[in-house]
């Protein structure tokens, strides 16, 4: 015969532990319900879980590149609005060389609007995306235009006794053009060179103008695609326009006769109308790749809830089974407390 012994504490600490396994139970159901996800995905799914974890690393990959998209994205905008603005300014201009011709109150309406256009393009150029200088090349942390003063220092615009104004002003001097082929024969020679980009750099030429860095700034918008969202202002087209509004600018157009007028204005409406029609090309360009973007976005887009849906087959649990294992625990969990109670209650001092 053995003695079977009970007694009210191991009666109450069974209940007490059976309370602490549904309550964490409970806790895991709960957080199921909130999340739709597995409580513990790596326990649920085990040697599976590698899976979930690969694929949750590719569609993060598809996120950070759909977000660096949206930034280039936000700067060709940038670019699109500032290139409309230099062509507005440049088409107003070229209207008004047409229209106004080489006479002289013409003359004097086009040098005025001339150096206005060349304040609106310095501003327009020098467009920033955040702290980024857009039209900058690769040295995207400098203006894309700026001057130095004669002497040294930094000047606030060309007219600000900058270099390049000294350099238009030292070599129109020097040719002292008197006839209209004098003025041609400088305007292909000594002027000209004033607007060429030099290589090696060497502080001449439209290095008085920019330090922009024509190196490719090249983006990777997809695994498999990159693009080159770099339009420096020492591209020709910029470079044209800005020798064509010097051309009437500061060449001293209302002190020549009237065939250098003719030539020179002449030769202005040709220099513009080919630096707008490059710019042209860019913005086009630019919109193809704004197209582009837009499509490798698309993309991104459906290959991103692709990748969802896939990690959520993995890992979602059923809503209603969730929420119904929450009540069943909680019941549960009920009755414990109830019991746990009772139990606590017993004693053998009642049955002596």
């Amino acid at each position: 015969m053995s003695n079977f012994l009970v007694s009210s504490f191991s009666l109450s600490s069974a209940p007490r532990s059976a309370v602490f396994r549904i309550q964490d139970e409970l806790r895991n159901a709960q957080k199921e319900v909130t999340t739709g996800r597995f409580a513990d995905v790596g326990l649920t799914l085990g040697s599976r879980t590698n899976q979930t974890v690969s694929l949750r690393v590719e569609r993060e990959s598809a996120i950070r590149i759909q977000e660096a998209n949206t930034l280039i994205g936000q700067r060709f905008d940038t670019m699109q609005t500032a290139l409309e603005s230099i062509a507005k300014t440049g088409e107003n201009l070229l209207a008004s060389l047409i229209s106004n011709g080489p006479a002289d109150a013409g003359i004097s309406a086009s040098v005025q609007q001339a150096k206005a256009g060349l304040q609106q393009f310095m501003g327009a150029i020098n467009a920033a995306s955040g702290s980024r200088f857009l039209f900058s090349g690769a040295a995207t942390d400098q203006p894309a235009l700026a001057f130095t003063k004669v002497g040294g220092g930094v000047a606030s615009s060309y007219e600000d006794n900058s270099t390049a104004k000294k350099a238009v002003n030292d070599a129109l001097t020097a040719a002292a053009p008197a006839s209209a082929a004098d003025l041609e024969a400088f305007l292909d020679g000594a002027f000209n060179d004033l607007f060429k980009v030099p290589q090696p750099s060497d502080g001449t030429g439209w290095d008085m103008w920019s330090k922009a860095d024509s190196s490719p700034v090249v983006n990777r918008i997809s695994d498999s695609e990159t693009l080159d969202v770099s339009y420096p202002a020492s591209d020709e087209a910029f470079r044209n326009i800005v020798k064509a509004y010097v051309m009437i600018s500061d060449l001293g157009a209302k002190t020549m006769d009237e065939s250098q007028r003719q030539l020179l204005t002449s030769r202005a409406v040709e220099t513009l109308s080919l630096g707008l029609s490059q710019l042209t090309e860019i913005r086009a360009e630019i919109g193809g790749k704004q197209s582009r973007l837009e499509i490798t976005n698309e993309t991104l887009g459906t290959r991103k809830n692709v990748l969802t849906m896939s990690i959520s087959s993995f890992e979602d649990v059923d809503a209603y089974e969730a929420s119904t294992r929450v009540t069943t625990l909680t019941n549960l969990l009920e009755a414990s407390y109830a019991l746990t109670a009772r139990i606590s209650r017993l004693s053998i001092m009642n049955y002596l």
